[in-house]
């Protein structure tokens, strides 16, 4: 841990992950050696861009949330949206074929080959990710 630049060092299986902390009552609550629990979720979600909807071409949400009193936690979250043209879709295979605004093209393979039914060559689509990561001290496990 380094208070004076606010980041915590977790370390599991070999792997060390540093974080900025935010709220400087959650470094003077925790040592060296305390054990954290951390949750990580990613949610990828598509749909059809509406006709006449503006949507920029990408997007990026971000936020945390940390605790203020009780056991020391936070929340961080984050969501980046991408508008994507599809290029083909070959039903055969269950595939679509996208193009990002940057230019770059890759081939997706539908988890619901059915949903391909409703897509055409130069459809836009609003592809979104969300990622929420959640770390709180672990009272229990300290004993």
């Amino acid at each position: 841990m380094d208070e004076s630049k606010k980041l915590v060092t977790l370390e599991a299986n070999g792997r060390k992950v540093t974080f900025t902390v935010e709220n400087p009552y959650n470094l003077k609550a925790a040592k060296v050696g305390d054990p954290v629990v951390v949750h990580y979720y990613e949610v990828v979600s598509v749909r059809k861009k509406k006709p006449g909807e503006t949507v920029p071409a990408v997007s990026l949400n971000e936020g945390i949330a940390t605790a203020k009193s009780g056991t020391p936690g936070a929340v961080a979250g984050e969501r980046t949206s991408v508008l994507v043209t599809v290029e083909e879709v070959d039903q055969a295979n269950g595939t679509v074929t996208l193009k990002g605004p940057d230019g770059s093209v890759e081939k997706v393979k539908a988890r619901d080959p059915k949903n391909l039914q409703h897509l055409k060559a130069g459809d836009e689509l609003v592809v979104t990710v969300s990622r929420l990561t959640a770390i709180a001290l672990d009272k229990e496990s300290a004993g």
